[in-house]
Formats: structure tokens, C-alpha cells, sequence
């Protein structure tokens, strides 16, 4: 009998192929197996018994070819296996690149909120472009699928394959944080952002948007936990591993008892979390605090004066083309949209001219326009919004830690006292619109800084020794 040792496999024992082999029996290394260049078959064991065995079968005629002529006829037949080869690797090539095409098409589609049947729209534009310019190129267009269906299933493939990479991630978390917010949008459709930021063992942070959860009914405490509970089940997370949660201070949030962090502590946590009132709201809550109402009201009833009535938005567009202006409209203002407020007073400010003329014209003459005192209020209103929309961009950056945000927000409330002092002794230096003008009521604007630091020293001193607590840990 024979004995019960492992069965011999000659696949592990790494024969190599020869050249010498080429001359022999016309047989090539292709894509790690040995192919006859003669009649394209593959030999599964590179064994030149095996080769030699397939040559004496099948081609024993080519024995009488020798010399020079066997070497051009073996230079010939290589020659035409690498140009199917190339042939084969162009058409795959033409392949992947008409498919990443469609893909790209239809990232940029959804990023831009676009309907998806432009899909083909697009398509036919590139194909009369490509017509002009590279008509080489038009077959390879025309491949290019984009139809409604084929979008809508190139965003769900980029999406799950988004899902599968960030749920792998999170896998691996230590410890994470959400923040939540809950907004209402144009449909009157409850939108609730779930924002996550999560570390692993190797200090490596991840910070997305987790979900956009949609509230069709309610928005309760109940009701946004059960939101938040369904996509933490869904990725995976559990609830040991959350440490913080960051909401706007809404009491269907905070509420200790029906509110979402109470419901939360109730059911899923057993530590206590760390909850913080999201510092970017608290930021925009204390610039409500400045009083200057008699240019905001002004402003705004004048904006929507012309932008609320169709007629009078395309006469005013028209007023500003005709006469060169270097703006062709104005902005309006949105409550939820926390930097339009500065925005809206810049450009209202650079076109106050052209209003004042076209309310003229319609009638309804601006006296504000024509008054100094309330023209600087308006550039004192112009450059402290200013400011405090430099301070959101900075606090709304990536990858920044708590320190970061506290220092953004120290840095910004020494300057207010600084600005506030200059103020006080007559210097609009740090204001450059303010300074342009003379008779600037100096004191008014120093208690109006004066108000917005007192503002911010309330609302983040609840949090202030944390903060400084963490600034000093991450220094040392």
C-alpha cells in the first residue's frame, strides 16, 4: 500500500518557463502560462514534457522550418499575440473610462440637486461638443450610458459603497460624539442632521455626516431619538462607546425628561454624557444681541420691497445694467442662513446709491439714504457682521478640536474689548467702512461692543473651565 503521506501538487513546486522554448516549440509566457503561438492554446503544467508532447501532436510540420525563417515566423506570430493583446487592453480601457464617465456625470448631478433625467440632456450636449471638436471621440460618447435609471443607479452604488467604507470605519472606534440638528426645509419637511466624529486605537479621527433623517410628523425628544437609534442600529455603533452629544439647545433636545438628551440617558447610557449646546448657534444667538434695528428694518422692508414683487426685481435688474452697477442684484436675507445677514448688508451698502435712485422712481423715497447718522449705522452694521462671519468660517472648519473652537472664540472676544476701547477714544481704526465717514457716534457703537462681549462671556462661561481644562491637557 502506499503511504498516507500529502498528495503531491505541482503547482507549488515553481517550475519555471524557458526561453529556450520559444525557438523549440514556439510557446510564449503569457499571463504566467506557456501559449502556443501557433494555435493560441495554453499548457496548464509547465513542464517541457508537456509542451514538447503538445508541439510533436499538433505542429510536428513546422520541424522542416529552420534558421532565419523559423525566427521571423516566431518574431511574426509574437507580434500579432501582443497586438490582440493591446487590442483586448484598449477596449477595456474604452470600457472603464466610458463607465467612470457615467459615474462622474452622475456625482455631479446629485451634488448639484439636479433631476436626474438632465442625465441625457448632458449626454447630448457632450455629443454636439464632441462633434466640433474631437469627432475621433463621438462612438466613445455615444457608449456612454445616462438615462434616468442608470443615474439614479450609479448615486445608489457611490452610496452604499460611501455606507459600507464608513460603517468599516466605525468598526473600529474607541469612542464617538454626535451633534444633531433639526430643520425645517423648503417641502416643510422636518430634516433632522446627524453628524458623527469618532476616534480608533490609532488616535485617527473621522468626522461626516452620518444621516438626514426626514420627520414626517412630530419632531418630540421621542421621536428624534427614535431617528438616531435607527441609524446607530444600522451602522453598527453602540451606545457605550457615545461620550457626547451637541445639540442647537431646542427643549425637544435638551429636555430633561421628554427631551432627546433626557430620553437618551433614560434608555441607552449608562455614563454621564457630556452635552454641549452647539457653540457655532450660541455664536450666531449672541450677534442678535446687537440693537441696531432702525438699519435692519429699513433694509430688509426695502429688500423685499423690490426682490417680493416680480415686476419690480426685473425693473430693478434692468436699472442696475443699464446703468453699469457693480452688482446685478441684491440678496435677501434668510434667519436660518446665519451669514446672509452680513452678506445682505454688504452688498445693500455698495449699492446704496443705486437703491436710493430706483426707490426714487418708484415712488418711495429712502430719507435713511440721504441721513449721515443712519448711513453709519449702517457701514458700523456692515463691518461688525463682517467680523463676526470671519469668526463662523473659522469655527465651522473640519477637523478642529474643542481647543481650537475655544481659541477662535478667546481671540475674537479680546478683540471686541480692543475695538470697544478704541471706541471709547474716538479710533474707527479696525472698522473700515465706519471710518470713511465723520461724525460717527463713537460712544453708541462702543456700548454696542461693549453689549456683544458681554454677550459671549455669558453664554460660554458655562462651559469655559471645561474648555480650558482641555486646552491645557492637549498643550502638556
Amino acid at each position: 500500500m502506499m503511504s498516507g503521506g500529502k498528495k503531491r501538487k505541482v503547482d507549488t513546486e515553481g517550475r519555471q518557463f524557458q526561453e529556450k522554448w520559444t525557438e523549440e516549440f514556439f510557446f510564449i509566457l503569457h499571463n504566467a502560462k506557456p501559449i502556443c503561438l501557433l494555435c493560441n492554446e495554453s499548457i496548464l503544467v509547465m513542464k517541457e514534457i508537456n509542451i514538447k508532447r503538445h508541439y510533436s501532436t499538433k505542429h510536428a510540420t513546422q520541424h522542416s522550418l529552420t534558421g532565419q525563417l523559423r525566427a521571423d515566423k516566431i518574431q511574426k506570430l509574437r507580434a500579432n499575440i501582443e497586438k490582440q493583446r493591446q487590442m483586448f487592453h484598449k477596449q477595456r480601457t474604452q470600457f472603464d473610462n466610458v463607465v467612470k464617465t457615467s459615474f462622474i456625470v452622475s456625482s455631479k448631478l446629485a451634488k448639484a440637486l439636479k433631476p436626474f433625467a438632465e442625465g441625457e440632456f448632458i449626454k447630448e450636449c457632450m455629443l454636439e461638443v464632441c462633434g466640433v471638436l474631437c469627432p475621433e471621440k463621438k462612438n466613445e460618447i455615444e457608449k456612454i450610458s445616462l438615462s434616468r435609471r442608470t443615474v439614479v443607479r450609479r448615486i445608489e452604488m457611490m452610496a452604499n459603497d460611501i455606507k459600507t467604507t464608513l460603517t468599516d470605519r466605525m468598526a473600529g472606534f474607541e469612542s464617538f460624539s454626535i451633534a444633531l440638528d433639526e430643520s425645517t426645509d423648503l417641502s416643510d419637511t422636518a430634516q433632522l442632521a446627524i453628524f458623527i466624529r469618532g476616534i480608533d486605537k490609532e488616535f485617527t479621527v473621522t468626522e461626516e455626516l452620518l444621516a438626514l433623517q426626514p420627520l414626517k410628523a412630530t419632531t418630540t425628544g421621542e421621536d428624534i431619538f427614535n431617528e438616531v437609534q435607527k441609524v446607530c442600529t444600522s451602522f453598527g455603533l453602540l451606545w457605550s462607546k457615545l461620550i457626547g452629544v451637541c445639540t442647537d439647545g431646542a427643549p425637544s433636545m435638551v429636555g430633561l425628561r421628554k427631551g432627546f438628551i433626557g430620553i437618551l440617558n433614560e434608555k441607552a447610557t449608562e455614563d454621564d454624557l457630556i452635552v454641549l449646546h452647539c457653540i457655532i448657534h450660541q455664536q450666531n444667538l449672541c450677534s442678535k444681541s446687537i440693537r441696531l434695528h432702525n438699519v435692519m428694518n429699513v433694509v430688509v422692508k426695502t429688500i423685499n420691497f423690490i426682490r417680493s414683487r416680480g415686476l419690480n426685481h426685473r425693473q430693478f435688474k434692468t436699472f442696475l445694467d443699464e446703468i453699469s452697477a457693480e452688482y446685478n442684484d441684491i440678496t435677501y436675507y434668510c434667519e436660518v442662513r446665519w451669514m446672509s445677514k452680513g452678506k445682505m448688508l454688504k452688498r445693500f451698502y455698495e449699492l446704496r446709491n443705486e437703491i436710493a435712485d430706483f426707490m426714487k422712481i418708484k415712488d418711495k423715497p429712502l430719507s435713511e439714504l440721504s441721513d449721515p447718522k443712519w448711513i453709519c449705522d449702517l457701514a458700523f452694521l456692515v463691518d461688525l457682521t463682517g467680523y463676526l462671519n470671519d469668526l463662523n468660517l473659522k469655527l465651522q472648519k473640519q477637523g478642529q478640536l474643542v481647543n481650537d473652537l475655544y481659541s477662535h472664540l478667546k481671540a475674537f472676544q479680546i478683540k471686541l474689548r480692543l475695538w470697544e476701547s478704541q471706541m471709547q477714544s474716538g479710533n474707527s481704526y479696525h472698522f473700515n467702512t465706519l471710518s470713511a465717514y465723520e461724525n460717527i457716534a463713537y460712544a453708541q457703537y462702543a456700548e454696542e461692543l461693549k453689549l456683544l462681549s458681554e454677550q459671549f462671556s455669558n453664554r460660554f462661561s458655562e462651559h469655559g473651565r471645561m474648555f480650558q481644562f482641555i486646552c491645557h491637557s492637549y498643550k502638556m
